[in-house]
Formats: C-alpha cells, sequence, structure tokens
C-alpha cells in the first residue's frame, strides 16, 4: 500500500473573539456601580428626612426660633438705644458762670435745658444783640437755639445775659427746626455768645462775648 502523505496546513487555529463579552460585563457593571451609588443616595436622604422630621416633631425648633428672637431684640435695642444721648455741660470763669446744661436726644423729641448765665466782666451798653447758643463747625461758629433784639434805648450787657439766658425748649425728633441733623453732630461743641451793637440805629456787631462749654460728662 503506498504510504499517505500527511499534509501539513499552516493555517493557524482560529481565535473566538470575546470583546462583546467583556464590553458587556462592564455595562453589566457599571449599572451595577450606579444603583449602589443610587441606594446610598436614597438611604442618605431618607436619614436626613428622618432627622428633619424628628427635629420638627420636638421642641428644638420653638427653641430655636426664640433664641433667634432674643438674638434680634438684642441687636435692634443696642443700635435703637445709640440714638439716646444725654449731655451735661457748664461754664465757670471769672468772666462769668453757666450753672448748667442739659440736652438729650432720641428717635422721639429732643431736649434742650440751660440755666440762666451771669457775667461778671466789665458791663457795657448795648443797642442790639444776639445771644445764646452757637455750635462749632470748622473754624465758625452757627446758632443753635439763640434770640436777638433791637431797642431805641440803650441796655445793659449784665441785664440782657440775665433775661435772654435761660433755656428750655422740647422738639419732636421730626420737626428739626433747633435739632438739625448737623446741629446734634456738634452739640458737644457749644458755645454760649452775645453778638451786640453799641450803636443806636445800627446792627452792625462790634461786641462779642463768647463763654465756651465744657462738658462733664456724655452718656
Amino acid at each position: 500500500m503506498a504510504n499517505k502523505k500527511e499534509t501539513k496546513t499552516t493555517k493557524k487555529p482560529v481565535e473566538k473573539k470575546t470583546t462583546v463579552k467583556k464590553k458587556v460585563t462592564k455595562k453589566v457593571e457599571t449599572k451595577k456601580e450606579e444603583v449602589k451609588v443610587e441606594v446610598k443616595k436614597e438611604s442618605k436622604l431618607t436619614k436626613i428626612k428622618d432627622k428633619l422630621k424628628r427635629f420638627f416633631n420636638s421642641s428644638q425648633p420653638l427653641i430655636v426660633v426664640l433664641a433667634l428672637m432674643v438674638v434680634a431684640l438684642l441687636i435692634y435695642n443696642i443700635n435703637y438705644s445709640k440714638h439716646d444721648t444725654v449731655y451735661i455741660g457748664h461754664y465757670l470763669q471769672d468772666n462769668g458762670s453757666i450753672g448748667t446744661i442739659h440736652y438729650f436726644t432720641n428717635h422721639k423729641i429732643n431736649l434742650f435745658y440751660a440755666t440762666p448765665a451771669s457775667f461778671e466782666g466789665d458791663d457795657v451798653d448795648l443797642y442790639a444783640y444776639e445771644i445764646g447758643y452757637y455750635y462749632e463747625l470748622g473754624d465758625k461758629l452757627k446758632p443753635f437755639i439763640v434770640r436777638s433784639g433791637m431797642q431805641q434805648e440803650k441796655v445793659s450787657l449784665k441785664k440782657i445775659i440775665n433775661d435772654n439766658s435761660y433755656f428750655n425748649i422740647s422738639e419732636l425728633s421730626t420737626n428739626k427746626a433747633y435739632f438739625t441733623d448737623e446741629a446734634k453732630d456738634n452739640l458737644d461743641k457749644l458755645h454760649f455768645v452775645v453778638y451786640g451793637s453799641t450803636k443806636k440805629d445800627d446792627s452792625k456787631i462790634d461786641y462779642v462775648l463768647d463763654f465756651p462749654i465744657e462738658f462733664d460728662q456724655i452718656v
């Protein structure tokens, strides 16, 4: 018998591709991870909801609200009381004195009180005068509460001061006739001043008396 020749093949065996399976596995794993994340999120939300339920079903919300209200009231009262200012001042020198000056400002009413001034210097006669309290604004004095007059007969400076230096004025904060914002900002720099004219029928100022007020206490 003739010997059969063995035939050799050079073709490589076909390998099965598994890429499809790998992709499917990855998708499945991704879905599992997404499900786990969603479950975790749901569990966290559930815990938060449970905590909120327990919080609002307890007395804690009322306590928190009351605490916030107390804090708000304290802040309001602190800011509110800043508008309450009391000034106490006087003048005492060799040429004269003013015993007491009080003024009070707040959000509702403003008050000013000054006892009569006394003058111990050399007396003069005036035909016209402007007397009262002025506040410093820069290098100028601006009128706060003043009185003025002109007469045909000369009048003693001491008498003018004695008759016109007492003040007792109250004013609602909304009026601002005397207690303007500018005046209130400078009330700690008051002067008692007399401007006068020694010439008849002439309002030109040729005499000035200035008492700078010293403040003992500002509350």
